[in-house]
């Protein structure tokens, strides 16, 4: 797991799920700016610089005059991401932008969807839809109802679900804060398998 030990002080103005969206940046990059980092989480470059200090500390990174990089290490804590969309998915969410990935065999860890609702909401996004792929149809985890089936065509095409796998769409008013809900949506559900 890749939480941030806590520190005496003023709380910090980024989430755990910044800290994993740091190794992946840096991972996709193979080597990155603190600067354009900072950017593209929408963090200010104080919080970057303690989280690229806390990576390297952990021997996650390295650092040099050209950027960052991930380590044998940090590229074993990163392990396999999720893969996340942009999708359009009409009025099934709250939010502009809707970013969507699926957590594979996660229906059985799923309450009611608000767990991960609030966890989205905690790193900016607007908000979290959970749904459980269900003999071929997306439903909403009470299992009362299905998505309209525009809604589920445009998730399906892109996701590819299988049966007990979870869709979870991110949504906000920009691409990065979306795609952080979703991240932090999804996150839950894998750490939940862990206990």
């Amino acid at each position: 797991m890749l939480s941030m030990p806590r520190a005496i002080g003023p709380l910090p103005r980024f989430a755990d799920v910044h800290v994993k969206m740091t190794l992946e940046l840096i991972g996709k990059h193979k080597r990155i700016g603190r600067k354009q980092l900072a950017e593209e989480l929408g963090v200010g470059e104080g919080s970057m610089r303690t989280i690229l200090d806390q990576l390297k500390n952990r021997g996650l990174i390295t650092s040099s005059r050209g950027g960052h990089s991930l380590t044998a290490k940090g590229e074993r804590a990163l392990g396999k991401p999720f893969e996340f969309v942009q999708v359009n998915v009409g009025d099934l969410t709250v939010g502009k932008v809707n970013i969507a990935t699926v957590v594979r065999g996660a229906a059985a860890r799923v309450m009611r969807g608000i767990e991960q609702r609030d966890e989205a909401i905690k790193v900016g996004a607007d908000g979290a839809t959970v749904l459980i792929f269900k003999r071929g149809r997306l439903r909403f985890p009470d299992g009362f109802f299905e998505v309209k089936k525009e809604a589920s065509n445009a998730l399906l095409r892109v996701l590819h679900p299988r049966e007990g796998d979870i869709v979870v769409i991110g949504t906000a008013s920009d691409a990065v804060k979306a795609e952080a809900g979703a991240k932090a949506a999804a996150r839950s559900l894998s750490k939940s398998r862990q206990h």
